[in-house]
Order: structure tokens, then C-alpha cells, then sequence
């Protein structure tokens, strides 16, 4: 990831203070510039969006192949700093309410779903044959049919649905900061 600075011809690299993930200037002592954690996903997105993947999984109701749609966003800030991938669990589809409500409108199968595991409801993937619900553990925690490419080769494009743009991404705050205070 490369921003420019705001203050001089630098550009922001991520860094692990005593405070926690920041961004601070490449030309540092020189350019004390900083970007808080918050400022540097929204400006992340701003530039990138975020990518929508989408692969097949077995229902494990029904026992057929459905399409499982998710987005990881740890994942996509990790390939631009190993410090953001590393130091957050998996954020994805249910973790953003504004990427959630768009996918519910676009994808018939992506709905809010009542969960009797977690005694919870949360938008979610069904079954595109039964209906059931795909459970965010199997799809977005631990998503066995693409664990390798995931988080071992780092090869998730041939998995790549869609990006999404988000025109005002201070919408997308609420749920960042619900995510990043709980992590």
C-alpha cells in the first residue's frame, strides 16, 4: 500500500507503537506525519474498494454444491501490509452492515439468518438449493474449500466475483470501529 504523505514527498508505512497500528511517514524523523488505523483502511478502500469473492461449498444440510459469497477484507489489507493481516481475525461477510445490505440486495442467497449455534442473527450465506444457512465460521473464520489460497499462497483472484466501490466510506465507520475496538 502506498499513500502519499500529507505533509511532504513521503509516503505512509505501517508501524506497531506503543499505542497501537499506525501509519507514519517514510521520511520519519524528518516528517513526523501519522494516519490513525481507521484513517488508513477508509483510505485503503477509498482507493481499492473492497473485493467481493465468491467460490462453492457443500451444503452441509443437503449435501449439494452451493456458491458462498464473501468478502475478507484482512486479507486484502494484508496483501498490501503483512502487519494488517496478521494482527486481525477474518473480517467478513456480517462484519460490514453497509458491504452486507448492498450484497443482500445483489445476491438472492445472502439474506439475515438466525443461527442456532450462535443464538444470534447475522447476514450470512443459504444454500442456493436448500436454503440453509452456511454458518459465518465455515465461510468466513475457516473456509476449508479455499483455506490454501487464501492464507497460504495468497492466490484468491481466480476466486474474485466483484469490487465494490463505496462513494462515502465514512458510512463504512461504525461497523470499522465496532471491528477494530473488538480485535
Amino acid at each position: 500500500m502506498k499513500f502519499p504523505c500529507k505533509q511532504c514527498d513521503g509516503s505512509y508505512v505501517i508501524r506497531e507503537g506503543k499505542y497501537g497500528i499506525f501509519a507514519g511517514c517514510s521520511n520519519f524523523p524528518r516528517c513526523k506525519s501519522t494516519m490513525k488505523l481507521l484513517d488508513i483502511i477508509t483510505e485503503f478502500i477509498d482507493n481499492y474498494g473492497i473485493n467481493i469473492y465468491r467460490w462453492e461449498k457443500v451444503c452441509w444440510k443437503c449435501g449439494k454444491k452451493t456458491k458462498v459469497y464473501s468478502y475478507f477484507l484482512n486479507y486484502d489489507l494484508g496483501d498490501s501490509d503483512d502487519i494488517l493481516n496478521f494482527h486481525y481475525g477474518a473480517i467478513g461477510l456480517g462484519d460490514i452492515e453497509y458491504v452486507d445490505r448492498i450484497l443482500q440486495k445483489e445476491i438472492s442467497t445472502i439474506d439475515l439468518c438466525y443461527s442456532n449455534t450462535t443464538r444470534s442473527q447475522y447476514v450470512a450465506n443459504k444454500c442456493e438449493h436448500c436454503g440453509a444457512l452456511q454458518g459465518h465460521n465455515y465461510v468466513v473464520d475457516d473456509p476449508h474449500e479455499i483455506i490454501g489460497e487464501l492464507w497460504h499462497n495468497r492466490d484468491m483472484e481466480k476466486y474474485l466475483y466483484r469490487k465494490i466501490f463505496v462513494e462515502d466510506s465514512s458510512q463504512l465507520l461504525p461497523s470499522l470501529k465496532s471491528i477494530f475496538a473488538d480485535r
